[in-house]
């Protein structure tokens, strides 16, 4: 069967999060910025990070893990200087005309599916953050530079 990325494209939905275009519609926002992280091998937690970028200039992180039951995702404010960095990386990487990292499997260590989102214009893509192929490896190492905390590691605990 054909890799097709549906479970990684369903995590936050899973995870109980309103669609990503229902929040970009949200008042007072600009863009959103989602990355799921997918993990093979099921030792660590899934997740779905949001970037809500607010005409006020204000960057709001919410974080959802799965397994985990809070009431709301964990929330952080980001520096608008990261924001901007990251921007400018994926825009010299021309995010927004690039598809799917060819010759992805769930054999991966982890996937990551990066969405951007503003009002209605929805684009994104899935690439495979341990393989270091450009733009691919540029966009994922720009994420784990600017925004550590939404590609966090959380360990599943042991079952023994």
């Amino acid at each position: 069967m054909p890799f097709d990325g549906q479970e990684v494209y369903q995590l936050a939905r899973e995870l109980g999060l309103p669609d990503l275009t229902e929040v970009a519609l949200g008042a007072g926002v600009m863009s959103v910025l989602e990355v799921s992280a997918y993990y093979g091998g099921r030792r660590l937690r899934h997740s779905v990070a949001r970037v809500i970028e607010y005409q006020l200039g204000e960057v709001e992180l919410r974080v959802a893990y799965e397994g985990l039951r809070l009431r709301d995702s964990l929330r952080a404010w980001v520096d608008m200087e990261r924001m901007e960095k990251l921007n400018a990386v994926l825009l010299a990487t021309r995010f927004a005309q690039l598809s799917h990292q060819p010759g992805l499997s769930y054999a991966e260590r982890s996937l990551w599916l990066i969405q951007r989102a503003a009002g209605v214009h929805r684009h994104g893509l899935m690439l495979a953050a341990d393989r270091p192929e450009p733009p691919y490896s540029t966009i994922a190492n720009a994420i784990d530079d600017y925004l550590p905390e939404a590609i966090r590691e959380v360990p599943l605990r042991s079952m023994r």
